[in-house]
């Protein structure tokens, strides 16, 4: 093993290249002479290249931008093992052995994210298999941001047929009615979705969430769900809690100008960092249904007033037997008559379920798209620090409304009664 250190030209970040000869190969020679410099993509570049080269037995990216000569007498049999990149305070950006490591096109396409959350973090995105039910226009901005960012793949299921009301707030779908007519939204987001970026596997299934079997979410590490009743969403995330393995879970819901996101991450353990410490930090999570039973009266008297509404609206859809969404005006009497029934049971006072706010939820069904992408961002967010272990996680829901602009986290626990 031959190993040089190479300098970029930026004199604060040195590059490590690693060499790993087949046989007593000749390499140092090649880094060293007339001190040229290997031109290798840099993640910490600001620098636009041009015309990438890869060489084809390595996973190195040559630029015009650089002297290619330093490369002159590279063998074949020269296996370049890692490569690994060490900025002024000696932050390390390259991979553990544990996996494969990233291709060369996916660091360049994935440079700058790359100097935001590390290689580490970017190879467990290229490696996670997320399943979405419920394509509206939050789902679809989710779905943007994850593709863009780079996970390995994306299963949509939705087979209810495109229409003309679904275009207001999904811009994955063709505004030309000869594309979408007679087509599934899921179809059409997917094709959309391919276009984002190529390198990521975009996939339709068929089928309803509550039809899905156990070993069906086995293939997947992430969940979203959307666009189903409160049983669906309770029998999705328990069978994911039956799993071996653990399989993020989380429900988004965006009515009006309002949002809200659920986070199931079962036990979660992950690091941060507190200035040069690096703390493991453990989080335990309720279920979707026992997140939703904790007794109204023991919330903190602060807790978002959108957190009742929710519920409110959910319930008289189950009851109803309506489709999630589909509450119009002409429910609200119903609405606001099982608010009151629901507050006196759960002893909480009315004033924490306004009524001007449920009407606003049931009076205007159709996603608000800023608020969509707002949704679509948070859960995105959350999904990639759920993939690569890095950050705070949300701890379990999040709620936003428009009308003052204001994004809450809640802790709705049985612990924390």
């Amino acid at each position: 093993m031959v190993e040089a250190l190479i300098r970029d030209i930026r004199p604060h970040t040195v590059l490590k290249l690693v060499l790993c000869a087949a046989e007593d190969a000749n390499a140092k020679h090649v880094v060293s002479r007339n001190k040229k410099i290997i031109p290798i993509l840099s993640l910490f570049s600001r620098q636009v290249y041009r015309e990438p080269i890869v060489l084809p037995w390595t996973n190195i990216t040559l630029t015009d931008d650089l002297d290619r000569r330093a490369c002159e007498g590279l063998s074949r049999d020269t296996n370049f093992g890692r490569l690994e990149e060490f900025s002024a305070s000696g932050l390390r950006l390259g991979m553990d052995g544990d996996g494969e490591e990233l291709t060369a096109q996916e660091t360049a396409l994935y440079d700058r994210q790359i100097r935001v959350w590390g290689a580490d973090a970017q190879r467990r995105l290229s490696k996670a298999h997320v399943l979405v039910y419920g394509m509206k226009g939050t789902v679809s901005e989710f779905c943007k941001n994850i593709v863009l960012a780079g996970v390995g793949s994306v299963t949509l299921v939705d087979d209810r047929v495109a229409t003309e009301d679904a275009l207001s707030s999904n811009f994955l779908i063709p505004p030309d009615e000869n594309v979408y007519s007679g087509k599934t939204l899921a179809e059409l987001c997917c094709n959309s979705l391919k276009d984002f970026n190529p390198m990521v596997r975009v996939s339709v299934e068929k089928g309803d969430l509550s039809s899905f079997d156990v070993d069906f979410f086995n293939k997947f590490d992430v969940v979203i769900v959307s666009c189903c009743s409160f049983s669906a969403k309770k029998l999705a995330n328990d069978k994911c809690r039956k799993l071996s393995k653990r399989v993020a879970f989380y429900t988004v819901d965006c009515r009006d100008s309002c949002g809200e996101i659920f986070v199931d991450l079962q036990d979660y353990k992950y690091s941060k960092k507190n200035l040069e410490e690096t703390i493991e930090c453990h989080l335990k999570y309720p279920s979707f249904e026992d997140a939703l039973s904790v007794p109204w009266r023991s919330l903190h008297r602060r807790m978002s007033k959108l957190y009742f509404a929710m519920r409110v609206i959910e319930k008289f859809e189950e009851a109803e037997g309506c489709s999630a969404g589909q509450v119009s005006i002409a429910d609200l009497s119903g609405v606001l008559k099982l608010k009151k029934e629901l507050c006196t049971t759960q002893s909480l006072n009315e004033s924490h379920v306004p009524d001007t706010l449920l009407e606003r939820l049931v009076t205007n069904t159709t996603e608000f798209p800023p608020v969509c992408a707002i949704i679509g961002g948070i859960l995105g967010q959350e999904v990639i620090k759920a993939i690569s272990g890095k950050g705070d996680p949300l701890k379990n829901f999040f709620f936003f409304d428009a009308f003052d602009g204001k994004g809450i986290i809640e802790d709705i626990s049985v612990s924390n009664e």
